[in-house]
């Protein structure tokens, strides 16, 4: 083999890496041009780093998928705000109708009323001891289908006692095995 059919076969590979090397390039959105010229003097080196970097084309498909749904949650968003907003005029009209009607206009008590309001604060107590082995907070009941809590006994002891908490009425903290109607509870009626 001759220096000219040595350097004709050079010329054939550092042409294929080349080609390799753009259309690979090509594929992933990046600069053909650029990336041929790099694969025709280097030859493997950059098929290999083009090979590994991200696809442009596919991380700006995912960008404007990303946009697109951006822009529909925001509409989305809108829209239900635009609902509530149209709802709460609603219900103000009917509460203004409703204050014509009995002559009176809660907008003025509104802030007095949110002033007044409870907040949360600690289980409220009462007098009351709960059985040995028991103990003092976080019972629950069970009433109108739902259950309710936690109480402290104290106070479930002040419901019997008032007559506020029907004897029938199923009882559970933790220690019990089970729910138990409140006059099985020891304690818990006088």
């Amino acid at each position: 083999m001759g220096d000219g059919e040595m350097l004709i076969i050079q010329i054939i590979v550092r042409l294929a890496f080349a080609g390799a090397t753009a259309a690979v390039a090509s594929s992933k959105g990046r600069n053909v041009a650029g990336w041929f010229f790099l694969g025709l003097f280097f030859t493997c080196i950059p098929l290999i780093i083009v090979a590994c970097l991200s696809n442009l084309k596919e991380d700006a498909a995912y960008k404007a998928a990303q946009e697109i749904e951006q822009r529909r949650l925001r509409e989305q968003l809108r829209q239900e705000q635009m609902k509530s907003e149209a709802l709460r005029q609603h219900a103000l009209s009917r509460m203004d109708q409703h204050d014509e009607h009995l002559g009176i206009d809660t907008r003025e008590t509104a802030p007095t009323l949110l002033a007044m309001t409870p907040q949360p604060g600690p289980l409220l107590t009462g007098s009351g001891t709960p059985p040995p082995g028991l103990p003092a907070e976080n019972w629950y009941t069970a009433e109108g289908g739902e259950q309710l809590g936690p109480f402290t006994f104290a106070l479930l002891h002040s419901r019997a006692d008032q007559g506020t908490l029907p004897a029938a009425t199923l009882i559970w903290v933790e220690g019990m095995e089970e729910w138990l109607p409140a006059n099985q509870v020891q304690g818990l009626f006088s």
